[in-house]
């Protein structure tokens, strides 16, 4: 059996996990407002309070760092909107308008509440690398799924819900992308009329 070590009643893993997370945090903050390619992985490390040794054993490079990054920040909205989503369609004669308006609002206030979040998510991660577009492509891939999904189980519960080419759900991604990056860059912009945009976009492909 394998002994696992601890420190001040942590094990290695938990302090590894703790670690990362603090860079995650670091990044977050620097890379959402000085910018990735302004900032260097030193002033990742002096944010986070940690050593570029400790920074070297969790990630292998800047690159890797704003990947994780991007991944956390891709993984906590799209758990946002699926559990808006999914409450929305257990909920009791619920209409369509309603299950649209639950799923917008969950990535909206996702990403109102960060401009950092908005930054990173969408502007840092542009053309940072051929490998890093093809991630980036990877994950819109998963939104396209995650649509496709919530129209096929609505209409399985009798909702006016109609599945669409994956390309539509792709433009459509597009379209919300740039809709987020506006209201980031222009104070007049508020939530309601970001989602109004979003609504008036995603209902022709959801509903037939």
């Amino acid at each position: 059996m394998t002994e696992t070590r601890s420190y001040r009643g942590r094990s290695i893993d938990e302090r590894r996990t703790e670690r990362r997370e603090r860079f995650l945090d670091a990044a977050l903050t620097l890379f959402g407002t000085t910018g990735y390619a302004a900032t260097a992985v030193p002033a990742v490390c002096k944010a986070a309070g940690l050593s570029s040794r400790q920074f070297y054993e969790l990630f292998s490079d800047r690159e890797d760092l704003l990947r994780a990054l991007y991944d956390r920040v891709q993984d906590e909205s799209t758990a946002a909107v699926s559990e808006a989503l999914d409450a929305a369609l257990s909920t009791s004669g619920i209409t369509v308008e309603e299950v649209l308006d639950a799923g917008i609002r969950a990535f909206v206030e996702y990403y109102a509440s960060s401009t950092e979040r908005t930054r990173v998510s969408f502007v840092e991660v542009v053309g940072v690398s051929p490998r890093f577009e093809d991630h980036r492509h990877a994950r819109r891939g998963e939104w396209t799924t995650l649509l496709d999904s919530v129209t096929t189980l609505g209409h399985e519960r009798g909702l006016a819900l109609s599945a669409s080419p994956p390309l539509v759900w792709s433009g459509y991604i597009g379209a919300v992308n740039a809709l987020i990056v506006e209201r980031s860059v222009n104070p007049d912009v508020t939530v309601d009329e970001l989602m109004d945009a979003m609504r008036r976009l995603l209902r022709p492909g959801a509903i037939g």
